[in-house]
């Protein structure tokens, strides 16, 4: 049995998905997405070499964090949207 706490935690975790579609689904969003993707360098690796030839673990926590950012923000668009009304009966099957 759902309880009435459980059932508004579902709630607005559903509007925050769907906030985040309406965000980042957009041609504007995906063009903000794209950019924090090339100015954070997604696909850079969190550890590498500095010009001294060492490991910086510091530089490789903050890219690591910026990757993060990117993941979380991918991950909620990956999420299914549930129309606002629908937010008030949300169900509990996944819809893809």
């Amino acid at each position: 049995m759902t309880t009435d706490k459980e059932l508004e935690r579902s709630k607005s975790l559903q509007r925050i998905n769907n906030a985040y579609h309406r965000v980042f689904d957009s041609e504007e969003g995906r063009l903000v997405l794209d950019n924090l993707k090339a100015y954070f360098r997604l696909n850079r690796p969190a550890f590498e070499r500095t010009l001294g030839r060492t490991f910086d673990p510091i530089a490789a926590a903050v890219r690591d964090g910026q990757r993060e950012v990117i993941l979380f923000i991918e991950h909620k668009l990956s999420l299914p949207v549930v129309g606002d009304a629908d937010v008030e009966r949300p169900t509990t099957e996944v819809l893809r």
